[in-house]
């Protein structure tokens, strides 16, 4: 419901107050997140599709259970006596009108639950409210005991519709705020309602992915039975990686690329477990496209990228595979009392991909166990971490604008331009959300009087880092600006919050990796852009630059993209500079005086009468009030890795420097080493290897193009239809599915005879209708035939457009063309025209 959560909270009007929807659906991270029960349950996916109906301010609780039972009953048909109702534990309200609509449900099959089971937000803010939701039941086979009861964890009991009455707008401090109007947001999972149809035990049995898992077996060679789970990992991985790339998603380290990342590889590793040791998940895409991409054109259109962005990762992972088993095998010599430590399983887990249940599997095999009180704990924090970012995602202004409704009014942070943990005094503390029932880290934001935290400012990116006290430790993930006041945001991670208060003397500590890879990044910004003034022209300015800790992007202007000379020469100078080791200076002056000794002012950027003014020797002189190393020779190797266009006369340049170049480097080494292999050569002469390669390529190519020409020089007689226009001649061919170079060797065979010959040829050319004509020198001289202008004609009348010289043309018609209507309009044109 994310696209109408502004619908429900009165932020955006439209002209609607219904809607249904069925949906693609991911569900990986985050609050909703069912990535470990996947493969190990009927239900669990992390790609599913959603059925909702939804009602901003006009239907309620009575018409949504109303529509509800009506369509489970009705049209689904499924039996009364075994579906049951559950309400949230005081809607009184929901309660009575089941009992009113499903009088059938009386007598106990209407229950009531508490928050964990029917209530819904959509996070620690923003919509929320009670829900009822429709369970079906299984029978007896799916369990007798105890434990098999609505809302439990078995398999007997499913739930299959949950109707969310959004009442209320949750706010950051907790409290419940009145909706404009009360509304209603519906799920339905299409995957548990077809196995309830279908009469199967599980979503994994539905015919949407039968043919996906039989595939699979086909692949690996696996039996399905033996290896329920990891077939059934496969085939919801493939879903969602598949649907995700298609809308536009990528694999990475961050964010949802990393959770996209996570998944390929769980997958990848339960194709391991089905003995597919090379990667195969990109050959399942066909499979999947051909089930679902009527219903999703998308994933058909972008069925090459997806195979070819899967491939990639696989093997990708393959190598970090390997690097994970040495360091099992290392953990597991050391493994004290025969028990692994679970931090060290949690770190399998997170850096190469390793899950638990594969990493027990390879420690039984050595008689080993697992802590697992340890990696859970380890987990716990890695998700208290994705929480609070997401938290500093929903409340970048939340704070700020509690200050500003405040009317607060806070001294100057003192900015201390330092690496070193700095003293300083807390001036103002507030809890971002609130206390968690569970007792987890809470997100707090702290000023303080003095900081050595960078805010976001000039494209340069905040700093991360820690502020601790001997009371308590907050990890800080966000920096803000509020007037003059910089606003650290972070997760409480250690101590006692009620140490977090006004006056407390705490420390503040950057985080000192990550600030010099940002602060190389931010100097060599600088380099570039002096370079590509000498490079390029001194009409080169700044439009945009992004300065962070894994590159820095510059933007600017020039009005057409730069040669591989330009690119390679900008690298030459701004490397020289680096060896030159010049201190970075600076100094504080007034705006005019800089101006005047040339310093550069910076697209965007605001300044005060007073400026800090950053110099490198006289090569680059810019205002700047970022972080930059002391001497240019800690920037280390500088490689740009991207030129492009991102606007009309607006180019873009993104450069590695540091440890990233270092990465950079060793990987083109490595490219190096490997084409050195393919062609067969010393890596010094890898590159002739290559162009020889291609020469041989190339030849190949002219040769088989002239075989296709000549395929029906000497059959000219036999293929094509003749008809005559006086001492002139119409020979014309369908060639039905066909390639370019063939209908041209025809063409051109015909052209070249003595007699007055015209020859029009239709086929369908890399999926489009395709039209050739050519007129002989005979025609052309002594009937003034001319291709072109009788092709312009022609074409025209069937949905087409072309043309071209007197002796030859060509162009495209409609795709449903009739062949011998094309061609007895053609003899019509070329009569008329012989006239």
């Amino acid at each position: 419901m994310n696209q109408f959560k502004d619908i429900f909270t009165g932020k955006r009007r439209v002209d609607y107050k219904r809607a249904a929807s069925c949906q693609k659906c991911i569900r990986a991270g985050g609050k909703h997140n069912d990535l470990d029960n996947v493969g190990f349950t009927a239900r669990h996916h992390t790609f599913f599709e959603m059925l909702g109906n939804f009602s901003f301010g006009d239907y309620f609780k009575e018409e949504a259970i109303y529509f509800a039972w009506e369509w489970v009953t009705g049209v689904l048909d499924l039996p009364v006596d075994q579906l049951y109702a559950t309400v949230y534990e005081t809607d009184d309200e929901a309660f009575e009108l089941w009992e009113k609509i499903a009088p059938e449900l009386k007598g106990g099959r209407v229950l009531r639950f508490g928050k964990k089971d029917n209530y819904w937000a959509m996070g620690d803010i923003g919509p929320a409210g009670p829900c009822s939701e429709v369970h079906y039941d299984r029978g007896e086979k799916f369990g007798t005991g105890p434990q098999d009861v609505v809302n439990g964890e078995t398999e007997r009991f499913a739930e299959i519709w949950n109707l969310v009455f959004m009442q209320y707008d949750q706010q950051p401090d907790g409290k419940l705020v009145d909706l404009p109007s009360p509304s209603v947001d519906t799920g339905a999972g299409l995957e548990r309602i077809a196995t309830i149809m279908q009469g199967v035990e599980s979503n994994y049995q539905i015919d949407i992915f039968k043919s996906l898992i039989e595939a699979i077996s086909e692949i690996t060679h696996a039996n399905y039975k033996k290896h329920v789970s990891s077939h059934h990992v496969v085939a919801d991985h493939l879903r969602a990686l598949t649907f995700a790339i298609a809308d536009g998603a990528g694999i990475s380290n961050e964010g949802q690329g990393y959770v996209l990342r996570r998944i390929l590889r769980r997958a990848s590793r339960h194709g391991r477990l089905l003995g597919a040791h090379e990667p195969f998940i990109f050959k399942l895409v066909p499979v999947l496209v051909e089930q679902m991409g009527d219903a999703y054109p998308e994933i058909v259109e972008k069925q090459t990228h997806i195979e070819n962005v899967i491939k990639a990762e696989e093997e990708s992972f393959g190598r970090t595979l390997e690097t994970g088993l040495e360091l099992f095998e290392r953990i597991a010599r050391k493994a004290k009392s025969k028990v692994i430590p679970g931090e060290e399983v949690f770190r399998l887990y997170d850096t190469y991909g390793f899950p638990y249940d594969l990493t027990e599997i390879m420690a039984v095999e050595k008689g080993l166990t697992l802590d697992r009180e340890g990696f859970d704990k380890a987990m716990q924090r890695q998700r208290e971490q994705s929480r609070a970012a997401t938290v500093f995602e929903n409340h970048s202004s939340v704070i700020t604008d509690i200050f500003e409704k405040e009317k607060l009014s806070l001294p100057a942070t003192e900015y201390v331009r330092t690496l070193q943990p700095t003293a300083a005094t807390i001036l103002d503390a507030r809890r971002i959300t609130p206390q968690d029932e569970g007792g987890e880290p809470v997100a707090y934001s702290l000023v303080l009087d003095k900081t050595p935290f960078y805010a976001e400012s000039g494209g340069q990116v905040s700093d991360v880092g820690r502020i601790y006290s001997d009371k308590f430790e907050l990890e800080v993930r966000a920096m803000y600006l509020f007037r003059d006041a910089f606003v650290h945001e972070g997760l409480l991670t250690q101590g006692d919050a009620r140490h977090l208060k006004k006056g407390a003397t705490v420390t503040a500590e950057v985080d000192f990796d990550r600030r010099w890879d940002i602060q190389r990044n931010h100097t060599v910004t600088h380099l570039t852009h002096a370079a590509l003034r000498k490079v390029l022209g001194g009409h080169i300015k700044q439009s945009g630059s992004y300065v962070g800790p894994d590159r820095m992007r510059f933007d600017f202007s020039h009005h057409q993209p730069m040669t591989p000379e330009e690119i390679n020469a900008v690298e030459q100078i701004v490397n020289s500079q680096i060896l030159k080791a010049s201190p970075v200076r600076t100094e504080i002056t007034d705006i005019e005086s800089a101006r005047k000794t040339g310093a550069m002012a910076l697209f965007g950027e605001k300044y005060e009468d007073k400026v800090r003014v950053v110099s490198v020797d006289d090569f680059s002189k810019e205002l700047c009030g970022g972080t930059h190393v002391d001497n240019v020779s800690q920037i280390g190797p500088f490689f740009i890795t991207l030129e492009t266009g991102i606007a009309s006369g607006v180019r873009r340049l993104e450069a590695v420097t540091g440890r990233e170049a270092i990465k950079y480097m060793l990987g083109a080494k490595e490219y190096r080493r490997r084409v050195a292999d393919i062609v067969g050569r010393p890596e010094i002469d890898s590159l002739a290897g290559v162009e020889l390669l291609k020469q041989e390529h190339a030849s190949l190519q002219k040769e088989l193009k002239r075989v296709k020409s000549e395929m029906f020089s000497g059959a000219r007689k036999t293929v094509g239809e003749k008809q005559q226009v006086g001492q002139l001649t119409l020979v014309t061919h369908d060639f039905g599915k066909t390639d370019r170079d063939i209908m041209a060797g025809w063409i051109d065979s015909q052209k070249a005879l003595s007699e007055a010959i015209v020859a029009a040829g239709l086929g369908t050319v890399n999926g489009k209708a395709t039209v050739m004509l050519a007129a002989s020198a005979k025609a052309t001289r002594q009937y003034k035939i001319d291709a072109g202008a009788v092709a312009k004609v022609l074409l025209s009348q069937f949905g087409g457009r072309g043309g071209g010289k007197a002796s030859f043309a060509q162009g495209t018609v409609a795709a449903d063309t009739n062949p011998k209507q094309l061609f007895a309009k053609a003899l019509e044109l070329i009569s008329k025209s012989k006239e």
